[in-house]
């Protein structure tokens, strides 16, 4: 059966008779704009995420210095003590580590989403591996209060211990090497990526 053959045989199973099939060049133009919208659609979508991506490392980028700004000033004014960190320095501490724990929040949704690239989001999840593996270069302490200590004292709370955030990260935490972090990260992205 010659192609032919085949498009004449569908237009007689759709009802099409040779009194319509002059109709050909219509449809034909109503496909094509159908495929072109298609594309440009598909075309569009593609670099709105990714812009969406720029911006949101952007900003993640922009938070995430501000914080380490804000620890250098915590730790400039600083003077550790035998009796460990005063009321004031867990107050402090606790606003700093609020901050960076809603950066970590915001990452996490972001990824999940698809506005944050693997890459990106693995490299933060191995940082905070290594900060809970006191990995060196990696940790964490702000005002004498680590970074284990506000993660379980952030996370411990009645309204924080079932979300699939805070169940996810002490995965992180939780992990024997970085092979299972990338492993991990791989296993929460968005279902597109999974395949």
């Amino acid at each position: 059966m010659s192609v032919a053959d085949f498009a004449h045989a569908f237009a007689t199973f759709l009802g099409i008779n040779k009194e319509y099939q002059g109709l050909g060049p219509l449809w034909g133009a109503i496909l094509g704009a159908v495929i072109t919208s298609a594309v440009v659609g598909g075309v569009v979508h593609t670099r709105t995420t990714r812009h969406q991506e720029a911006n949101a490392l952007f900003e993640f980028a922009k938070r995430f210095h501000d914080l380490l700004d804000r620890a250098h000033v915590l730790a400039r004014d600083y003077t550790p003590s035998e009796f460990g960190p005063t009321p004031t320095d867990r107050s402090e501490a606790g606003a700093y580590y609020r901050k960076l724990f809603d950066l970590m929040l915001n990452e996490y949704n972001f990824y999940q989403k698809g506005i944050v690239s693997r890459g990106s989001f693995y490299e933060w999840m191995t940082w905070r591996w290594g900060a809970w593996h006191g990995v060196e270069g990696a940790t964490i302490v702000v005002r004498g209060v680590p970074y284990e200590e506000a993660w379980r004292d952030w996370s411990g709370r009645p309204l924080m211990k079932d979300n699939p955030f805070v169940l996810f990260t002490n995965k992180i935490h939780a992990a024997p090497d970085l092979k299972t972090v990338a492993r991990l990260v791989a296993g929460i992205g968005p279902p597109w990526w999974r395949i």
